[in-house]
């Protein structure tokens, strides 16, 4: 679907752009042309980059060229190059980084497998191919410093880029790609050996496009563009690799690399070149941070480094051009002019700005730079008067009109609030506007919305009035029927002051736009505010607007009894799940040992009270497994169940949060109901036998254990292959519980990562299902006995030590399987683990 929707993209667009002049821009390759650009073909061979008006030229690399040089020079308009450019950036090169290719760098030291190479202290007294820039790679810096290795300690020659120097023995080893020159080395047919700074915990961005900074100030639509487009090449190549390898193939293959190595290149690129959530050439102010501190570390970077002044798309960065610069620089502070009492928007008191917009201009004067100072006025018409002689620079908050746009420009909205009539407590609900006719409906004097609905309704008889709160007041005493204002500003003052005094009968259809005014003789001041506002998130307004509606609500509301009973639920669903399950404990304890004493059970019945007794510890469990779970989901339940009674008291509950709440509480019940069905499946006494899947079995199991392993800092590693079984499911969700069970408490006491993995797979006609943990397993005097029943490691009040031997007995003589035990040493993730391994053996069918 995204490869049909990019081709009728490129199809209109080029149509569109077929007769305008293309911008020429150059771009500076960091390497020979191979699968390694790929993104960068695409948009030029897709029409993506002459579509916005671009015509790119490919610069070729050549080893002897300085890649910044020939940027910050004029001679390319573009660069890819490593994260040394931070140390270019703090030498004091005028570069700007756009994005990057990898977020997981590719680079290694690459050698053949020898004797002599087993690990990263062999390097020293060899050879290492690597260019000059290569030796300054923050990746590989990091790696060998922290293995106190210098570039003293072996002899750096010149780089080849031929792997026939490892094989011939010219070099030992060489900077490399494990995309590329590794898969050469194993086509022909050598083992290799790879230092890859990413197990030695530096894991960095690799092949950032960047430009100059002055390249960029004179043309931000150019550089935009071009970012743009790139990214739109690279996703299309990701998606299309087959097609896009065939035409690096066939077009862009200097070094003759065979097609099955560019498709292996591609594959192996596409793991690196996307952050977690699928997103390309991201750069994170974070990661830059730690690259920055791993360069100051190894003494590369002395200087100071302004990462805003380095990342061109900075999350809060305003890309101006030189002219709004100037602009800027040129000013000591904006003026800005507010609605004096118009809370919870805004407000002028004791001296200080305070209310939504404040809190929104906060981020603006920070990412702008420049201090934005508030002027005080009386009433909003005061307000529009100063502006109009030139007092202020800008409005906060402004809605347009034909009669404003003669005097100010206006941004694009970035706060939008519903048009209400506020009505006194017993007046009905008005259900038609026309019911308004020749009531006498106060609105403030100069509202942009009395321009409007005076137009649109001349038979309401509209009443100037100077603020909200003479407004609300005069509707309190009767002097008019209605007030009109932005729903969030009335249902605040209600909120306040008039509780069960004052309601929302009513909205309109019309709806309160509101952005930044500007005043007519600045135009430049609408261009930098609509970037402005652009780099501010409409989340994070929406998360502006809730904390001072929410703040106003905690004034009004006392949850100190709502807190206090939720905890004594949580508190005594816990003890109730603690007593029942030592109440089950001591019971068949003291029936068990009756029976065994008075030897008068025969060897069938004591398997079956056995195989109950331990349903019924594994029930004492499960309850206590179902309260950590509850708690969650009832706490949802109670929070959004309150929030709707609130809001819909004080008339300010919107369809949309009525229906998320709703779907939440609904999501939260059904959560609950299933909790309550996995017991009573669990506890079921059917032996039925019935065909489900081995996966879906597991699931149950876990999410029995779902909160306690979270709580508990226990990972799950799950690798489930689908296998339907006609078996007894019942009775192997109780062993799996058993295993997971001796797990958990064993690894409670480890020091190690806490870890449980599950695997499923089959062979022949047999399913198989193995649980390993990293709790150092179990003491090989004892592994013997582990079947046996009453054997226990635990404290007698922690078990009966009979769960191992009943899950024995019911996968070997109930479901005719096997279930064996051992210990064993693993790695995972680069690190060593013992744990031990329990294996069931399963039929496909009895």
């Amino acid at each position: 679907m995204k490869t049909i929707i990019l081709l009728i993209f490129i199809f209109f667009t080029t149509v569109l752009f077929a007769n305008q002049d293309l911008k020429k821009v150059s771009l500076q390759f960091m390497w020979h042309d191979q699968f390694e650009f790929a993104g960068f073909y695409m948009a030029k061979e897709k029409g993506y980059y002459q579509a916005l008006g671009l015509d790119v030229e490919f610069k070729k690399f050549s080893i002897n060229k300085n890649i910044t040089n020939i940027v910050t020079s004029g001679e390319a308009n573009f660069g890819i190059s490593s994260t040394s450019l931070l140390i270019d950036k703090a030498k004091g090169k005028d570069i700007v980084l756009l994005g990057t290719v990898f977020q997981s760098s590719p680079l290694v030291l690459l050698g053949l497998k020898r004797d002599d190479l087993k690990t990263i202290n062999n390097i020293k007294n060899k050879k290492i191919m690597m260019t000059d820039a290569q030796q300054y790679f923050a990746t590989l810096q990091a790696m060998l410093a922290s293995k106190k290795i210098t570039l003293n300690d072996f002899q750096s020659i010149k780089h080849s880029f031929n792997v026939e120097d490892l094989i011939n023995k010219k070099t030992d080893l060489m900077v490399a790609y494990t995309t590329n020159e590794a898969y050469v080395l194993k086509e022909k047919g050598y083992g290799v050996q790879i230092f890859h700074p990413k197990d030695y915990g530096f894991d960095f961005y690799e092949e950032i496009i960047f430009t100059s900074n002055k390249f960029a100030k004179q043309n931000p639509k150019i550089v935009e563009d071009f970012y743009k487009a790139t990214v739109l090449g690279w996703n299309y190549a990701f998606e299309n690799i087959k097609e896009t390898s065939k035409l690096v193939f066939k077009k862009y293959n200097p070094r003759n690399k065979s097609l099955k190595s560019l498709m292996y290149e591609a594959q192996e690129m596409k793991k690196l070149a996307y952050t977690k959530d699928n997103k390309f050439g991201i750069i994170e102010e974070e990661r830059i941070k730690l690259i920055e501190n791993s360069y100051r570390v190894l003494g590369l970077l002395k200087n100071e480094l302004n990462i805003d002044e380095l990342l061109y798309f900075s999350e809060n960065k305003i890309n101006l051009n030189e002219k709004e610069e100037k602009y800027l620089n040129s000013k000591k502070f904006i003026s800005m002019c507010i609605d004096p009492d118009w809370m919870p928007f805004e407000r002028y008191e004791e001296g200080k700005h305070i209310g939504i917009t404040s809190d929104y201009f906060k981020i603006l004067e920070k990412n702008l730079q420049i201090p934005i100072k508030p002027i005080k006025t009386k009433t909003w018409n005061e307000t529009l008067n100063f502006i109009k002689q030139g007092k202020c620079d800008i409005l906060s908050l402004a809605m347009k009109t034909p009669s404003r746009e003669k005097y100010l420009n206006f941004t694009k909205p970035y706060i939008n609030s519903s048009l209400v009539v506020s009505t006194k407590i017993g007046t009905p609900f008005i259900e038609d506007i026309n019911q308004l006719e020749n009531k006498r409906i106060g609105i403030t004097k100069g509202y942009a919305q009395g321009e409007v609905l005076r137009a649109k309704y001349p038979n309401i008889n509209f009443v100037n009035v100077e603020n909200i709160h003479e407004g609300l007041k005069k509707v309190e005493n009767h002097t008019l029927d209605g007030y009109i204002d932005a729903r969030t500003s009335i249902a605040y003052e209600i909120q306040r002051d008039y509780v069960g005094k004052l309601k929302i009968s009513t909205k309109f259809d019309e709806k309160w736009e509101l952005g930044i005014a500007s005043r007519k003789d600045i135009p430049i001041l609408n261009s930098i505010f609509n970037k402005a506002i652009n780099t501010i998130p409409q989340e994070e307004t929406k998360k502006i607007i809730n904390s001072w509606i929410l703040l106003n609500l905690q004034k009004n509301f006392n949850d100190k009894l709502f807190y206090q009973l939720l905890g004594i639920i949580s508190i005594f669903m816990i003890i109730l799940a603690g007593f029942y399950r030592q109440y089950v404990l001591k019971e068949a304890n003291k029936e068990l040992n009756k029976k065994i004493e008075e030897e008068i059970i025969k060897s069938n019945q004591q398997q079956q009270m056995l195989a109950q007794h331990t349903k019924k510890a594994a029930m004492g469990e499960m309850l206590e497994n179902i309260a950590h779970q509850w708690r969650q989901p009832l706490s949802v339940i109670s929070v959004a169940a309150s929030g709707i009674k609130m809001k819909k008291e004080f008339d300010i509950l919107t369809d949309k949060e009525l229906i998320e709440s709703a779907d939440s509480i609904n999501k939260s019940a059904q959560f609950l109901s299933k909790t309550i069905d996995d017991f009573r499946n669990f506890y079921s006494e059917s032996k039925d036998l019935h065909k489900f899947n081995i996966a879906d079995a597991v699931e149950k199991s876990l999410e029995l254990f779902g909160m306690k392993f979270h709580q508990d800092n226990i990972k799950v590693i799950k690798n489930l292959a689908d296998f339907t079984i006609e078996n007894l499911e019942n009775e192997l969700i109780q062993v799996i519980i058993n295993i997971l069970n001796n797990a958990k408490d064993a690894l409670e006491t480890s020091n190690e990562k806490k870890i449980i993995f599950i695997d499923t797979y089959s062979l022949n006609d047999t399913v198989i299902i193995k649980i390993k943990d990293t709790a150092h397993g179990i003491p090989e005097e004892l592994m013997n006995k582990i079947f046996e029943p009453y054997f226990t490691t635990k404290h007698k009040a922690q078990g009966t030590g009979i769960g191992l031997y009943m899950s024995e007995q019911i996968i070997t003589k109930h479901m005719h399987g096997t279930l064996e035990v051992e210990n064993k040493h693993f790695t995972y993730e680069k690190h060593d683990f013992k744990g031990a391994v329990f294996t069931i053996n399963l039929p496909v069918k009895l």
